[in-house]
């Protein structure tokens, strides 16, 4: 990190430190600076002093101003992928994209070996281990896990008024079309950085095509017995 201000220096150097001298008087939470707490104490107490130029909205924080118009009136999308045509409003969403292109996962469940992009998909998935099933379904009532397997239920069990688009390069069928964007961002699209199988020494540029693959690996008994014959799938 470099600065042409010592303050801005400083600022970032405590994004290193555990340190948290100011404390909310309400709450009693700690924060690292004076503005994030600062910040907080505006949201216990409503007061909104970063208003919007163009309409009547107001905000706690500069940054979720600067969003709001970027959003809603300049359209702005000041940071642009390196990789492909992809620009967005938000640096977090920018970096969420790039792991498309180079396949990380940094985020990782800890009761089994899924392993995700983003924590909003983490948070979903863990939701399979608690057996927690907070989507229902608006026809039957019927509950799910996730949202995902709730849609697919509407297309198979009540889909008859409800659109269908399939996937131009796998049989997938999705019911909306900004999913179907969603579903080929994710899967389709082209990534830089070769992903390699983690059973062999295949490395494919698309996501589809890596867990098609990986399919080809399910009945293959990798963990053998250095004593005798035996082996077993896991």
């Amino acid at each position: 990190f470099t600065s042409l201000r010592i303050s801005s220096l400083n600022r970032h150097v405590k994004i290193h430190s555990d340190e948290k001298p100011h404390v909310c008087h309400l709450c009693l939470k700690a924060f690292r600076t004076a503005t994030l707490l600062r910040n907080h104490v505006n949201a216990h107490t409503g007061t909104r002093p970063y208003k919007c130029s163009d309409c009547d909205m107001a905000f706690v924080t500069s940054g979720e101003l600067a969003r709001h118009r970027r959003y809603k009136h300049t359209l702005e999308k000041p940071f642009k992928c390196s990789i492909c045509k992809y620009s967005s409003v938000e640096a977090s969403k920018l970096k969420r994209h790039i792991r498309s292109h180079t396949g990380e996962r940094p985020y990782a469940c800890y009761l089994c070996s899924y392993a995700s992009k983003d924590t909003c998909k983490l948070k979903r998935h863990m939701i399979t281990h608690s057996g927690e099933k907070p989507y229902e379904c608006y026809v039957c009532q019927a509950r799910f896990t996730q949202s995902g397997t709730m849609k697919i239920h509407i297309l198979q069990k009540h889909g008859e008024n409800v659109p269908k688009y399939q996937c131009p390069h796998c049989s997938t069928f999705i019911a909306r079309k900004s999913d179907l964007g969603v579903h080929l961002r994710n899967l389709h699209s082209y990534m830089a950085v070769a992903v390699k199988c983690s059973y062999c020494e295949a490395a494919f540029h698309e996501r589809y095509a890596l867990t098609q693959h990986k399919k080809t690996h399910r009945n293959e008994k990798r963990f053998r017995c250095d004593q005798c014959s035996y082996a077993c799938k896991q």
